[in-house]
């Protein structure tokens, strides 16, 4: 055993840390152990004059001049022998040399020690050496942007010690020699190797993309399970994080910015294209085209490896990983049959280890008051003279008068009054026309932004944490949402709460658990449609005080009573107030203030996954994942309120004596509350294994089962007499609102459109209603891909779904559905290794089956109960809504798939094109039923469409020259549809013309839009179309004129056959700026025509036929006959569903602009902050429609052809941080 001395005495605390240091030279063993490396020598002056002197003595003042300590091994070393010096002024290494026999010892001078060691002893000399040559090395790993690298490894060659980056891109390595080689390496960017040494001066390493290495390597989620790129034959798209936050999500809008990144992805912000047959079954976006007619649309989203019911909007973006879409039957099969519209996985941050570090980002958000006259609308002198030429007509042709109106308690408006006077010479030509210019000279639109609407403002704040070790994990998030609505008095907030944890409970067991909590809430004003009024109608007089409105709100339903119609006389109302009964006219200024609806959203999720590895690549995994979301919409109508006021006046009675009213309804407001909740769970049971068996066969396989059930209720309830500041409610006759034998006593002073049977106007369940759903799926899935020499790759999967929605009938109770797949990766072939510019070359062929279902339909009658009036005694009864079908099934969608991935040049061209048939079998669709079985309708599995198309991604890195760079992405969605059978009876060219679809024609695309082949007006003013035959005809509702399916004409279709995504991003030093340009096109609509006969027609209606002989230079129908006769209201529709207001629906956007700023100064560095960046960006900012900007396909009225408000812009301002 080796005895290391010192000759100096321990005078301070520092002598302690000597020791310990010395104790550690003690043994060889440690000497191997210490792990900290350096080599360097300081040139410490020295000077000493001395003759005949103890080697200590000198030794001792070395350490008085230098403050080093020097060590020996005694026995081996006479520090008591004599020597002469004489030093002046001369460095360690001399008077160290002269002071030991050069032949006999050597020393090592290192952290201000000394080691004199024996040169016979060498072994000892080499641990010395290596321990004064060790090192710690610390530094950061990023990208060539600066980003991070969380989880990069960093190992040392020839050693066994590796670490992690952490999620700053920090490492240390402690105690490394310094000539050891240190490599760093991540998936998709190539490795580096460094001298310990040089590496401990290196304060960041960067390193660069190798996007073949990222192709070969990089794993691909599926939610049941992650599969490397190469093992995958299926068609997918994904995009991870920085590419996903490249746009700020405005609002948390999660789809927005999917959009132009996900070949096959569609947005459908526009639900009016898709809403005519189910409004409820819709989805903002599509994958490959929809292949089903009734049922489910949606697109199934995964949320971390599990399906899910909520809105994908109540996901945080910003704790979003990745999202990857599954599009055919290979890599979306394995879900059976919810695969059908396809996949979205979405992954969201899990913490890694290392010390915790937190991101914190906000945003504001500006969105400017829409502009009303881009609606294109008539206004002004053009506005009067178009309604002086309608009330004319009512007067002269309809019999109308202001006494007759006054008579019945209607109302007329003022143009209608100046031209009744007029018509009966009450005024002169110029008083009239001096009247309808003042009526001219006015314009409510500025008024209507001013008093209803706001700038909308919208703020965000999110933060989160992370951290952990190599046992566990963590990660903490937290986003709130404020939002400003864009009419007054409203707004929205929500607050996501997201907590996800990864535990190693041992080393061959895990945990992974995740608990989400959203909430949210809304508030909202009774706002007044812009539409529903003329143009120069006044909302408030010159102090401020309310104005009645000319006519009711349109489509004003909230409590049944609503209408479109005019409201009572100014005379009737005064009569009616004084009998007792209330105010019957609607003030619009007032309602914002007397009706409101609010809403809150609760909704928890929680997760869990346990993994146990029970051999080397296989693993046995027990999960599931629980959801409950509670909803709950108040609408509270003050007494005050209009819709209150009327019902009131309609349920009074009339007292017999004193002729006073008796009202029915308890006087008060009323509070209606709405309550649904959803619950569903999913438990998993699945073992997997993956394993690479001698370097060349790489096996994943996957078997499990699966019990989901999904359940919703919704009870609707109302309170009469409602006081909300003492929150009292008075009781109510049940019977009377149910009873469709009601006549009211003061109909004749009752709104006109509100009288008649209580029947006719409202439903016993618009005020009591009660709903409950259950829906479970038993299945069992195997799924398996088998890879050789990373050349061959084989998939396969079969799932078997069961359900309490089918299988009444045996033989449709079991429906596999499966796939199949192969790969073949060219680029490890022999013969194409020496091609240099080639670094990927993948071609991949799939096919196979997934399904959909239809919920509503099944082994069973679904009914709906409801109060009968009709008999004496009212009873409950039930109406089928549903009759039972023991033969329905699933639906199945056959897929296949052919595409190829490539990348050339050293990845600066990169991309993959495939080419998919995606065909429905056994659709959902109604056929006509035997009428003796009690149904007109029967929903049977009768139908087949198919949707054909490419995908394609191609991205190029265009320029690198420096700090600059410019790379470009192009997306690529081609899709058309085709319905191959159907069986539906033609029911009259309104049905099969309407706009958005509302019939599917065998041989047409699915949302075919069919029009008229309108010829112009007759001699009498009317519209004309050709027949089959080529005849003119004027078609009519009353009486009955109709042209067969034969004399459509096929125009085209609702859904864009095209979406490219052109994304460019443009780098200079710590600036950066993306822009993202959509393409949407291939799509047609039926816009709506200038018609006399719209409230607020567009412009050009005023041009409409008078005389004889105007048909020759108009094709704008004139008014006609009476009522009911042809030539009046019923021929409208050869005009407006004409083939000259067919418009194709092509446009080019400008998505986005944004603008970033790295802030790297020496502030940002002072305050520990780290990747912080100043955002601006611009949305939606320009919009170019190739058949003319005075019409935005994004917000056109599909079905009605009604002009919507352009997309407004959105000015972000967003600052993001880590520290």
């Amino acid at each position: 055993m080796y005895k290391i001395s010192t000759n100096f005495r321990c005078r301070n605390m520092s002598c302690i840390k000597k020791i310990l240091m010395i104790m550690k030279l003690t043994t060889l063993v440690l000497f191997a152990a210490i792990l900290h490396v350096s080599a360097a020598s300081l040139a410490q002056k020295v000077t000493l004059k001395r003759n005949h002197i103890p080697i200590k003595e000198v030794f001792r003042e070395i350490e008085k001049q230098t403050g080093y300590n020097i060590l020996w091994q005694t026995g081996q070393f006479n520090p008591a022998a004599y020597i002469n010096v004489n030093f002046n002024g001369a460095s360690l290494e001399q008077v160290m040399r002269q002071c030991l026999p050069a032949r006999e010892f050597d020393f090592v001078i290192r952290d201000q020690t000394i080691a004199i060691v024996s040169r016979n002893n060498a072994k000892l000399l080499d641990k010395i050496t290596s321990y004064f040559k060790r090192i710690d090395v610390r530094a950061k790993v990023t990208d060539k942007d600066g980003r991070p690298l969380s989880g990069a490894t960093i190992s040392v060659k020839h050693g066994e010690k590796v670490v992690t980056a952490d999620l700053q891109g920090n490492f240390t390595l402690i105690n490394v020699d310094a000539d050891e080689l240190v490599s760093i390496s991540y998936i998709g960017f190539q490795s580096r190797e460094f001298k310990a040494s040089a590496l401990s001066v290196l304060p960041v390493v960067i390193l660069q993309e190798n996007q073949t290495s990222l192709n070969e390597i990089a794993v691909v989620s599926t939610g049941y399970q992650t599969l490397k790129k190469s093992q995958l034959t299926g068609a997918y798209s994904t995009i991870n994080r920085d590419t996903y936050l490249q746009t700020v999500p405005v609002n948390g809008n999660i789809v927005a910015n999917m959009e132009g990144r996900l070949p096959g992805l569609i947005l459908n912000l526009n639900q009016s294209r898709n809403s005519w047959a189910d409004p409820n079954n819709t989805s903002p976006f599509t994958i490959r085209g929809v292949s089903t007619f009734q049922a489910i649309k949606k697109p199934l989203i995964v949320l971390n490896g599990y399906p899910t019911e909520i809105d994908i909007e109540s996901i945080n973006p910003y704790d979003i990983e990745s999202i990857t879409i599954l599009k055919d039957a290979a890599s979306a099969a394995i879900y059976g049959v919810r695969a059908s519209n396809g996949v979205v996985v979405i992954n969201t941050k899990k913490g890694t280890a290392g010390k915790p570090v937190l991101h914190f980002t906000t945003a504001l958000t500006l969105k400017p008051k829409p502009d009303y006259n881009k609606l294109n609308l008539l206004k002004g002198k053009d506005y009067i003279d178009f309604e002086k030429a309608s009330a004319l007509n009512d007067i002269v042709n309809q019999g109308l008068s202001k006494e007759y109106i006054d008579q019945v308690n209607g109302t007329y408006t003022p143009v209608f009054s100046i031209t009744d006077d007029l018509y009966n010479n009450k005024i002169t030509a110029a008083e009239a026309e001096q009247a309808y210019n003042e009526l001219a000279a006015y314009d409510n639109t500025e008024d209507y932004k001013k008093i209803f609407l706001q700038n909308q403002l919208l703020q965000t704040y999110n933060f989160n944490v992370g951290g952990g070790n190599a046992g566990a994990n963590y990660f903490f998030g937290l986003n709130q949402q404020d939002n400003r609505g864009s009419e007054k008095f409203s707004d929205f907030n929500k607050t996501n709460i997201n907590f996800r944890g990864a535990f190693d409970l041992s080393k061959r067991i895990s945990l992974d658990i995740q608990t989400v909590y959203t909430n949210s809430n809304s508030n909202q004003v009774a706002t007044p449609d812009y539409m529903a009024f003329r143009p120069y109608q006044h909302f408030l007089d010159v102090n401020g005080n309310a104005l009645p409105s000319y006519f009711a709100p349109m489509n004003y339903n909230f409590f049944g009573f609503g209408d479109s119609y005019g409201t009572i006389s100014s005379a009737g109302n005064q009569e009616n107030i004084a009998m007792g009964l209330y105010d019957e006219m609607y003030y619009p200024y007032k309602e914002m203030f007397e009706s409101s609806n609010k809403s809150r959203s609760d909704l928890y999720r929680a997760q869990g996954n346990l993994k146990v590895n029970i051999l080397s690549g296989l693993n046995l995994e027990v999960g599931g994942v629980y959801e409950r979301q509670i909803d709950k919409m108040v609408s509270i109508a003050s007494e005050n309120a209009y819709e209150t006021r009327i019902m009131l006046n309609y349920f009074a009675k009339m007292d017999p004596v004193t002729g006073n009213p008796i009202f029915g309804i308890p006087q008060g407001g009323v509070n209606k509350t709405q309550d649904n909740s959803l619950t569903s769970y999913t438990l998993r049971a699945q073992l997997t294994y993956n394993k690479l068996l001698k370097d060349k066969h790489d096996v994943s396989f996957l078997a499990g089962a699966e019990r989901r059930q999904m359940g919703n209720s919704g009870k609707l309830s109302t309170q009469f007499g409602y006081n909300g500041n003492t929150l009292s409610i008075k009781p109510v006759d049940l019977a009377l609102l149910g009873n469709f034998n009601y006549y009211p006593d003061f109909i004749g002073n009752i709104v006109s459109g509100v009288g008649g049977y209580v029947g006719d106007q409202t439903q016993f369940s618009q005020y009591f209603n009660e709903t409950s759903i259950e829906d479970r799926f038993l299945s069992y899935y195997v799924n398996g891909a088998y890879t050789y020499n990373q050349k061959y790759t084989v998939t396969g999967s079969l799932r078997i779904d069961q359900s309490n929605l089918f299988g009444m009938d045996a033989k449709f109770r079991y429906t596999p559905l499966w796939s199949t797949g192969l790969s073949w990766n060219l680029r490890h072939e022999d013969f194409m290794k020496n091609l240099n510019w080639l670094d990927e070359l993948k071609l991949r062929t799939a096919a196979g089956y997934n399904g959909n279902i239809k919920k509503g339909s099944g082994p069973f009658n679904l009914l709906q109960s409801s109060i009968n009036s009709y008999v004496p005694n009212p009873v409950v009864g039930y109406a089928v809504l549903a009759p039972r079908n023991n033969a329905l099934r699933w639906e199945k969608t056959f897929n296949f798939n052919a595409g190829v991935d490539f990348s050339i040049m050293g990845s600066r061209v990169s991309g993959a094109f495939d080419y998919y048939i995606k065909r429905g079998e056994d659709i959902f669709s109604q056929i006509a039923s035997d009428p003796t079985l009690g149904f007109n309708n029967l929903l049977t599995n009768n139908a087949s469409v198919e949707n054909k198309g490419i995908d394609l991604s191609i991205s190029t890195l265009n320029v690198q020259r420096g700090s600059f760079f410019w790379r470009t992405q192009l997306t690529g969605s081609f899709n058309s549809s085709k319905v191959l059978k159907v069986k539906n009876t033609y029911s009259g060219f309104f049905n099969f013309t309407r706009a958005g679809g509302a019939e599917n024609i065998e041989g047409h695309p699915m949302n075919s839009v069919l029009a008229l082949d309108y010829a112009g007006l007759d001699a009498n003013g009317q519209p004309q179309v050709r027949d089959q035959n080529g005849n003119l005809v004027v078609l009519s509702f009353s009486p009955q004129v109709d042209v067969p399916l034969s004399a459509l004409k096929f125009v085209g279709v609702n859904d864009p056959k095209y979406a490219l995504g052109f994304n460019n991003q443009f780098g200079f030093g710590d600036f950066s700026l993306s822009v993202l340009m959509m393409y949407y096109g291939g799509n047609v609509a039926l816009i709506q025509p200038p018609s006399i006969f719209d409230q607020r027609p567009v412009n050009g209606a005023q041009n409409f036929w008078k005389n004889q002989g105007d048909e020759k230079t108009t094709n704008i129908p004139g008014f006609g006959g009476a009522y009911g006769t042809p030539g009046y209201i019923d021929t409208r529709a050869g005009y407006q569903y004409g083939m000259q207001f067919v418009r194709k629906m092509d446009y080019i956007a400008v998505r986005d602009v944004t603008l970033t700023y790295n802030l790297k100064n020496k502030l940002a560095r002072a305050l520990g902050l780290q990747q912080t960046k100043l955002i601006f960006q611009v949305q939606n900012p320009y919009k170019y429609v190739f058949s003319g900007n005075d019409i935005d396909p994004e917000t056109l009225n599909y079905v009605s052809g009604q002009r919507g408000l352009p997309v407004v812009p959105a000015y972000t301002f967003s600052l993001s941080t880590s520290f």
